[in-house]
This record gives structure tokens, sequence and C-alpha cells, in this order.
């Protein structure tokens, strides 16, 4: 992928309607690289200017450009020169997509959609979404199951009273988690169970066909169901360590 930077690309010339066309055309035709190389580089100054709106942070900034150019790259391969809007106005959607996928998985710790994030961030949700995006993008967010609570193993140096205490820890923990639970709309914690506390675990394949959905479904449910779950485990005083 070309590199330009942002001195060079806002003082790059605009083409005219008929320029950017034929260097559309050429590069879908006839795959000529410089035809693609003088459309990115007079439309790169939309690609610095989106990624200014959304960070200052000159590391970030590099990777928002460098999918902003991609974005470029995919709206002169799509763009239909039957259509009579310019190619300014075509890449915007494409030069935006590719920006703001970037920002999210520079701002959150896991996978959030695009969308969820800017209306997270525009102050667009409800409280509850709002407060459970707000702790994905945070990074409060992953819950680890499988074997003990705590997913470790008890040692071998403990004394008797620290192994009776451990024990005590975790079945108390245990008693948190089921409280939690509790708290939620019960088909989310069925989905909690099956998927991340049944041994062995239910298959989100199996799940999908009960409920009648799409797998890609099941599992939305399941991340939004473990942000809750988290939630109210963080309020009940569960300890942060358990759930990493």
């Amino acid at each position: 992928m070309m590199f330009i930077t942002r001195q060079a690309a806002m003082s790059e010339p605009m083409l005219s309607v008929a320029q950017e066309r034929d260097a559309v055309r050429n590069w879908q035709e006839r795959g000529d690289r410089d035809a693609l190389e003088l459309l990115i580089r007079s439309h790169a100054r939309q690609v610095y200017a989106q990624a200014a709106r959304w960070t200052d942070n000159p590391s970030h900034r590099e990777d928002l450009v460098a999918e902003g150019m991609i974005g470029l790259m995919r709206a002169a391969d799509n763009f239909d020169l039957a259509q009579g809007v310019r190619f300014s106005t075509y890449a915007s959607w494409w030069v935006l997509n590719g920006v703001s996928a970037a920002l999210v998985r520079i701002k959150t710790v896991i996978d959030i959609p695009v969308r969820t994030y800017l209306d997270a961030s525009g102050g667009r949700l409800g409280s509850e979404d709002q407060e459970i995006a707000q702790m994905a993008i945070q990074g409060a967010v992953e819950l680890g199951f499988g074997g003990e609570v705590d997913g470790g193993l008890v040692s071998s140096d403990l004394t008797p009273e620290e192994v009776a205490a451990l024990r005590s820890d975790e079945d108390e923990q245990r008693r948190m988690l089921e409280a939690a639970l509790a708290q939620l709309d019960p088909r989310d914690a069925e989905v909690i169970r099956r998927l991340n506390l049944n041994d062995p675990p239910d298959s989100a394949e199996v799940l999908a066909r009960e409920y009648g959905m799409s797998r890609d479904r099941v599992r939305q449910i399941e991340k939004r169901a473990l942000l809750r779950l988290r939630k109210r485990l963080i309020e009940s005083g569960f300890r942060l360590t358990a759930l990493a």
C-alpha cells in the first residue's frame, strides 16, 4: 500500500470530474496502478481529515490513516462510473468505515460493533447499554470460565488452614456468581451457563437450532449477557482477578 504524508496530501491538486473518472476507468479496466495512485493521492486529504476528527495521538492517527487509505482503494474498486456522483462523495463512506473500524480496535479491548462505539461515545445509548459499552471501551469486559472460578490450582505448599480459607473463598465466589446470574434475563443466564459453565459446554450451533436463530446472533447474545453479568458481579464485590 502506498503512503503519502499529510503535507503531501494537502498540497496535492484535486482532479477534475473527467480526470477522476479516467483514473477510475483505467484502474478498474486495465489495472493501471499509476491511475490508482493518482486517485489516492488526490483524495488522501479526505483520509487525514477524517482521522483528525477522532484522535490527536500521532501513533493512533497513523493507524486510522492506514485504514482510511485502504477504504479509498476499496472505493476505487467498487465505484460505479454509471452513477452521476463525484468519487469523493462515494469514497467518503469507505473512508469513514475504515477509520471508524480502526478506531474501535484501538480504543477497545474487545471487539464491539462500530455503531455501538460511536453511539456510546456520543452518549446516544440508553443508560444500561451506555454503561455496558463504556465498560467494553475501558477494558473491564471479559469473563473467563472453565474449571475453578479463579482458574487456578491450589498449591501443595499451602498450609491446611490456607487451603481451607481458599476453598471458602472459592465457595463465596461461586455463590456471588450464582446470585449475579439470577439477576439476569433468564435467556441470558441460560446462554452463559450452557456456553460457558456446563461441563461439557454446549455449542453455539446447538443453541442456534433450539432458539431458531443464527449462530452469530447467539454469540451476540452471549457477549451482551457476559457484559451484564460482569457489571452485576463488580457491583456485588466479586474479585476482579476472578474475571481475568
